[in-house]
């Protein structure tokens, strides 16, 4: 019998919703490198984001053998209207800054799962984790550098904002019932506002070095961990 299997009908139901958060996140993923292939110049440089690509969807299978073990089919399907929200960075620029924030969110909320009560779940998020590579800033298209022209920095904040916001939502709402339960039973290690705060902990050298505010809770409609909601510079 598996750590599936023993799950009680609520675990089971809100295991289902975790996975197809895991989903959307490494699905926005792919997705993004896919489109992103346009902005990479080099053979070396399409190589690179296609074998990314090609290990998260390597992965993602095991998302989809998960979430029929949990009883549902067609994940992709289940995440589909959200996906469709998303947009697509418009330059290399923000393809690199928009990767950096989308892996550093799956990175800091996978590690959450470590220790968790479902194995498989476990099992999932730290091999997806070995895969994800831990970078203190941008890589490619030299986004602090050009953060450091302080022309440029409107055009970097306007971009910074937008993936930060796509990245705090995507960890989850926090505070909610299924945020709470989650770690009530188990499921997960630690509360949404808390890996939300780790993310933001490990960001602020970067937003330092590149002179970037955190914006306004306001400005982006979503709001942050408490000692962040003022905007700092």
């Amino acid at each position: 019998m598996t750590a599936v299997d023993r799950l009680d009908e609520e675990s089971r139901n809100l295991l289902l919703k975790i996975v197809e958060g895991l989903a959307y996140r490494e699905l926005m993923l792919a997705n993004i490198r896919g489109h992103g292939l346009k902005f990479a110049h080099s053979v070396e440089d399409k190589l690179r984001l296609v074998g990314e690509l090609d290990t998260a969807l390597h992965l993602f299978r095991e998302i989809e053998r998960l979430y029929a073990a949990l009883g549902s089919r067609d994940v992709i399907s289940a995440v589909r209207d959200r996906m469709e929200r998303i947009p697509y960075p418009s330059s290399r620029l923000e393809l690199d800054l928009c990767l950096f924030l989308c892996e550093k969110t799956s990175r800091t909320t996978l590690t959450a799962y470590r220790g968790g009560a479902c194995r498989e779940l476990e099992a999932l998020c730290l091999s997806r984790l070995e895969s994800i590579p831990d970078r203190a800033e941008p890589e490619g298209s030299g986004f602090v550098e050009f953060c450091a022209d302080p022309s440029n920095r409107p055009h970097a904040q306007q971009m910074f904002q937008r993936w930060l916001a796509i990245s705090l939502v995507a960890m989850g709402r926090p505070g909610s019932k299924g945020d709470t339960r989650a770690v009530e039973l188990g499921l997960r290690k630690t509360h949404v506002e808390t890996i939300a705060r780790s993310f933001l902990d490990e960001l602020e050298p970067f937003r330092r070095k590149c002179h970037l505010a955190w914006p306004d809770a306001s400005a982006i409609g979503i709001e942050f961990p408490s000692e962040k909601r003022v905007s700092t510079r």
